[in-house]
């Protein structure tokens, strides 16, 4: 990768743009509301190089979330969401317009039915939803296994 390529101050003006979201999940529509494939190909390899430097993370399809690097003592670095994986999975159900309520163990731990905490981000879909959203090898596990109601 070139430091000096033609396209920085487009980046540039990306990065800046997806920095003043509020919240932690975007759209390529948010980022771009031209959908010219010359600018859809320049918005591809923005992307794409966020990605790989580990300014954003790919949740779901056209869906991307914030991240950064995390710095091990060792001096190996990993991409890491900015928040944690359970607020960007809701925000980006939310986004996508989904109607959903959390599964039948967070619910049951959260009326105070069970003291077993719930480790895995499941939900149970009221509308139709036929993507995954996934990140750090972590995915939102529909409910029976349904992703529509």
């Amino acid at each position: 990768m070139r430091p000096n390529h033609y396209n920085n101050h487009y980046r540039d003006s990306l990065r800046q743009k997806i920095g003043h979201f509020a919240g932690q999940v975007f759209s390529r529509n948010d980022l771009s509301r031209n959908h010219s494939n010359r600018e859809q190909l320049r918005l591809n390899r923005a992307l794409n190089v966020f990605a790989e430097e580990g300014f954003i993370i790919k949740i779901s399809h056209g869906l991307y979330a914030k991240a950064e690097l995390m710095t091990f003592p060792n001096g190996k670095t990993k991409v890491v969401l900015q928040a944690s994986f359970e607020d960007v999975a809701i925000e980006a159900l939310n986004k996508l317009a989904i109607k959903w309520e959390y599964g039948r163990a967070i619910q049951e731990y959260n009326a105070g039915k069970t003291t077993q905490v719930p480790t895995t981000l499941t939900v149970r879909l009221k509308s139709r939803f036929r993507g995954a959203i996934s990140a750090e090898g972590r995915s939102v596990l529909f409910e029976d296994n349904m992703n529509a109601r």
